[in-house]
């Protein structure tokens, strides 16, 4: 019976692992701390003896997302908190990458971080984890509709910042 947990959750990992870390960095806004998340939460998962009820995937994102919650609360009265990085803060694989798109790049990052806390964690867990809206709803133990209307209201305000600045 563990084998078969551990291969499910092999499973998620490799189809989700950008999404999870996306997830845990969203959070802790520190590389180092978001794969420490990561590596936790997957500990955790990894002694389960039964599955958990439900999808399992909804069920790795929430203790992702648990551990994050949880490296912050460790780390809370660190003198000197490490370098702050942003999931936007990725490197464009080709070299001679446009300003343009660099610009674009972060006024959609400012637009994104200064969302609610829960319509930016909609926008992620939907855009970035890849998780569908019943998914996202599992997760975080809300009513779809009530995703849905986060998630909503969050590309509203998106597109308002985002037009405010191109028309300025």
């Amino acid at each position: 019976m563990a084998s078969r947990i551990h291969r499910e959750l092999e499973r998620v990992y490799w189809e989700h692992r950008q999404g999870l870390f996306t997830l845990a960095l969203s959070i802790t806004r520190c590389s180092s701390r978001a794969e420490d998340a990561v590596q936790d939460a997957f500990g955790r998962l990894w002694r389960l003896r039964k599955p958990p009820r439900g999808e399992l995937t909804p069920y790795v994102f929430a203790a992702v997302r648990n551990a994050a919650i949880d490296q912050m609360r460790r780390n809370a009265g660190m003198i000197q908190p490490p370098e702050e990085v942003s999931i936007f803060d990725a490197k464009a694989e080709d070299p001679a990458a446009s300003v343009l798109e660099a610009e674009r790049q972060e006024l959609v990052r400012q637009a994104v971080e200064a969302l609610p806390d829960d319509q930016r964690q909609a926008i992620i867990l939907h855009v970035y984890g890849g998780l569908t809206f019943d998914e996202v709803a599992t997760m975080l133990a809300e009513p779809l509709p009530t995703i849905a209307s986060r998630y909503r209201r969050a590309l509203e305000k998106l597109k308002q910042a985002l037009e405010k600045v191109k028309s300025q």
